[in-house]
């Protein structure tokens, strides 16, 4: 599956599909969300396992990655964005950052 594939099946789920404000705060709020989540069981692990992630935390990651991932496709394509477009310029930025500092 390429990046626009699952962007295009991303599409044809979410709830709110008209443009507008709710759309738009539904995509929004779903990508801070899971974000936060991931940022909270982080914590969890520093503050409870010394930085060591178990299976349990691992899979709570990968869940919530794909949230994020999710709501960044739908996110992406209320903008009129695909995912293949938002990828390559974040390439093009940190290799460009990466030679800057070379």
């Amino acid at each position: 599956m390429t990046i626009n594939e699952f962007q295009q099946h991303a599409v044809g789920t979410v709830a709110i599909t008209e443009k507008g404000i709710p759309a738009l705060t539904h995509r929004t709020l779903g990508l801070t969300g899971a974000a936060g989540i991931i940022a909270n069981e982080t914590k969890k692990v520093i503050r409870d396992k010394a930085g060591v992630a178990d299976s349990e935390d691992m899979e709570v990651v990968k869940k919530r990655l794909g949230d994020v991932l999710y709501y960044a496709a739908v996110l992406a394509d209320y903008y009129g964005l695909s995912l293949s477009e938002v990828a390559e310029q974040n390439m093009e930025q940190s290799t460009a950052f990466k030679a800057d500092r070379a």
